[in-house]
């Protein structure tokens, strides 16, 4: 590269730099044409080759430029001390969006390296990737995982993460004149949302309390349900509490029916404690309406 380039005014470098990580993120190194750029940038193509030589000077030029630039960014965006893995990701969004006013297309170009295969481009890359894999890699490092549902699974969930952002930041470029600062507020509310998922809580903590407890009941029902049952004496099992109250057993105590099913339904109290008058056919509607409630 002619070191020329950096004596022309900012605003002519940035229109040379924003048209080709357009071109070169849409179409790749190979399909990527200097004419479509210097139309874009609003030069000729003498002026082009000029500073950069050639296309793959051009390409070389781009990839080092924007590596340093991303990592400086970023690196700036990042509190050394923080430990969240969510604050983190949303200060590496900050840095992002701050290079997205400058050069909208620069992320997505940096992501297009990894897709990659032309010799060229290729050689022109060398260690951009790695360099800026590094970087990435070194801010992961800070993250303290043992708030995390999963803490082993941390690099996938950093995975999706990555993930989601890329494809929010897809939808950026089909919005005509996009405000940063915005995407930056939506991307934020995407991250709440995975938080409340892949962190542990005092509600998480309930949930997994009240899905054991609904177990325990399904197995003492169960241990209780005999194989030799009728299906009337299995409804009676299935409605009677997991735990024995002071009234259950003055229930029992009072009940002169036995262990017999028959018996307690003729009667109109059974070991549950059923309503004077009840038939089968109560039993069984409350039986479906116990069912349904637990299905929901």
């Amino acid at each position: 590269m002619n070191s020329k380039f950096f004596d022309v005014k900012k605003d002519k470098q940035d229109a040379i730099i924003n048209a080709a990580l357009k071109t070169f993120a849409l179409k790749g190194y190979k399909d990527a044409s200097t004419d479509v750029i210097v139309k874009e940038a609003g030069i000729s193509k003498g002026l082009l080759f000029h500073y950069f030589t050639s296309k793959q000077g051009l390409y070389d030029f781009i990839c080092d430029y924007s590596t340093k630039y991303m990592i400086l960014e970023v690196t700036r965006a990042v509190k050394k001390s923080e430990k969240d893995l969510f604050s983190l990701m949303s200060q590496i969004s900050q840095g992002r969006v701050r290079v997205m006013r400058n050069y909208p297309f620069m992320n997505r170009f940096l992501r297009s390296l990894k897709l990659e295969d032309d010799p060229e481009a290729l050689e022109a890359i060398g260690s951009s990737i790695t360099e800026l894999d590094r970087t990435y890699a070194n801010i992961y490092d800070q993250i303290d995982s043992r708030t995390l549902v999963q803490p082993g699974q941390l690099s996938k969930i950093i995975d999706i993460i990555d993930w989601v952002s890329n494809g929010f930041l897809e939808q950026y470029f089909k919005v005509d004149d996009p405000d940063p600062d915005a995407l930056y507020e939506s991307f934020s509310d995407y991250l709440t949302l995975l938080r409340t998922h892949f962190y542990a809580s005092e509600v998480d903590g309930k949930v997994s309390f009240a899905k054991e407890e609904l177990i325990e009941r399904n197995e003492t029902v169960m241990k209780e349900m005999r194989l030799d049952m009728t299906f009337e004496e299995r409804l009676i099992a299935g409605r009677k509490p997991l735990v024995e109250t002071e009234e259950n057993e003055e229930e029992e105590g009072s009940d002169d029916t036995g262990d017999k099913a028959e018996e307690a339904v003729d009667a109109g109290a059974d070991e549950g404690g059923s309503k004077d008058g009840e038939t089968i056919d109560d039993i069984i509607k409350e039986a479906e309406k116990n069912i349904s409630a637990s299905d929901n």
